[in-house]
């Protein structure tokens, strides 16, 4: 596995994904390419309040390397929702589960995003820290 200092970045801005959907947002590159990937830290900003009434939530998954991927495991549980409302510009910190952290190469990282009573992201992002190879 990398050092410390070899940590990649990736940010996501959400835009409006219009209900609940699993956002495929990185793919683990192929072994001849640096191998699988390991997520390090995740958090999430949404720039403006939500209710508890109206709100979102996101989670991260680790999808399979298959023709049609499915869930090989919550890498960390959701965040925000209705119990949990957004402050504007207060991050949120994914608490990753250790066992779904490495992705094999070809898995996938999704988002997984979903409204609760209509509630949507105001220029949201989601940023993961992660280090190439295994």
């Amino acid at each position: 596995m990398g050092s410390s200092f070899d940590t990649k970045t990736l940010v996501v801005n959400l835009g409006d994904p219009g209900g609940a959907k699993e956002l495929k947002v990185l793919r683990a590159p192929s072994d001849s390419a640096g191998g699988g990937i390991t997520i390090v830290e995740a958090y999430a900003v949404n720039h403006a309040a939500t209710s508890a009434g109206t709100s979102f939530s996101l989670g991260l998954q680790r999808f399979s390397a298959a023709g049609t991927p499915v869930v090989n495991g919550t890498i960390a549980p959701a965040v925000g929702g209705t119990a949990s409302p957004w402050a504007d510009g207060v991050p949120k910190k994914f608490t990753l589960d250790g066992d779904y952290t490495s992705l094999d190469a070809g898995e996938y990282l999704v988002i997984d995003y979903a409204e609760q009573t209509s509630g949507n992201p105001t220029n949201c992002y989601v940023t993961v820290h992660y280090l190439l190879g295994r």
